[in-house]
């Protein structure tokens, strides 16, 4: 299953849509750029307007003891909520050297942020969003707990305030079930609807980052 690693970008001047152009740099070439509007999914979807850049590139990993791997990377960036998706069947070494490459090769000012910079409610309220809690850990003095078993605190309490570290639920839309993993940045999605990943990300967006 690919992981969606996500994180917040931002462009400096015009859009990143008005001057990306098929690029290479020292350890990247991209291959491919579509342009696209979003159809609304969920309601109250604040981003409806927003532009939608996909792509794909080719990078090349760098290794000390062999030639090093070529790695097949989507890419996305949607505007309105810049939010950018880096999406990898493969495990690399370093996602923010792939980042990196990936600013380098575009040849104007392009900023992609380490991380997601989400509030912890914002991201409790996608999850109150799920129709099935599977698992949900968060952060207690270091330690990694289930939500349910922090000790002396009412589980009302941990929810909305506690630092998740990692969560699994289930949405069902109609006769459709998706699955969703989220720790640390990254999404797994898995789902029989082929706009499955498309309705999570809109949910994502609308409770995360519409106001981040």
């Amino acid at each position: 299953m690919a992981v969606s690693n996500l994180r917040r970008a931002d462009t400096v001047g015009p859009s990143l849509a008005e001057r990306i152009e098929i690029s290479s740099g020292a350890q990247l070439s991209i291959q491919s750029l579509i342009f696209e509007g979003v159809e609304p999914l969920v309601e109250d979807y604040p981003f409806s307007d927003q532009q939608i850049i996909r792509g794909s590139f080719l990078y090349d990993e760098p290794s000390e003891y062999t030639s090093g791997r070529e790695i097949d990377v989507d890419f996305e960036y949607r505007s309105g909520s810049q939010l950018f998706i880096l999406e990898l069947d493969t495990d690399v070494r370093s996602l923010d050297s792939v980042v990196q490459s990936l600013t380098e090769a575009i040849p104007q000012e392009f900023i992609i942020y380490r991380n997601l910079h989400a509030p912890e409610d914002a991201l409790w309220s996608f999850l109150e969003h799920a129709d099935r809690i599977l698992e949900i850990d968060i952060l207690d003095e270091g330690q990694e707990v289930p939500y349910d078993e922090v000790e002396g605190v009412p589980r009302e309490e941990v929810i909305g305030n506690f630092a998740i570290e990692k969560a699994e639920v289930g949405f069902n839309v109609e006769e459709h079930s998706i699955m969703v993993r989220y720790q640390g940045g990254d999404l797994q999605i898995n789902s029989d609807w082929e706009y499955g990943r498309e309705y999570i990300i809109q949910i994502f967006e609308r409770e995360v980052l519409a106001d981040a």
